[in-house]
């Protein structure tokens, strides 16, 4: 987990999906994912001193009519249907670990983000929303009034 002293910023995942693979064996996952599958594209979130950085898993889109961008309550709504690219029956499947599918998504955003000058590119199957945010606030000083 977390060093004494640092502060946490949630469960650390990786460690955790480690430390289960070990202990439950190398197809533990595979036997998750096949009973509570993925309802959307896999999201990674990082902040740089200057921005915050949204990117989303979004493989085979191939026109701005497939995902939708918006903003609403401090979160950032990823919306899209991602379609198989091959016609095969579920009961023909093996293995199936990919997502297909109408998707929502909402990732709430630090209070910080400067929303309305957010951009958003798509390459390789990845969409990458760049957030910029403000200078983190600072002590301030409010004026007092005498009478």
């Amino acid at each position: 987990m977390n060093p004494p002293g640092n502060r946490s910023q949630g469960p650390d995942w990786k460690s955790l999906s480690a430390q289960a693979g070990d202990v439950l064996g190398p197809e533990f996952w595979q036997d998750i994912a096949s009973i509570i599958p993925l309802t959307g594209p896999r999201i990674d979130m990082y902040e740089t001193p200057q921005e915050l950085v949204v990117v989303a898993e979004v493989p085979g889109l191939s026109s701005p009519e497939h995902i939708q961008l918006s903003f609403r309550d401090q979160s950032l709504l990823v919306r899209g249907n991602l379609v198989r690219p091959y016609q095969v029956p579920d009961e023909k499947m093996r293995l199936s670990e990919r997502f297909f599918g109408a998707f929502e998504r909402a990732i709430r955003l630090p209070g910080r983000a400067m929303t309305e000058h957010m951009r958003a590119n798509y390459h390789n199957g990845l969409l990458i929303v760049r957030i910029p945010l403000a200078p983190p606030d600072g002590e301030k000083v409010i004026p007092i009034q005498f009478t």
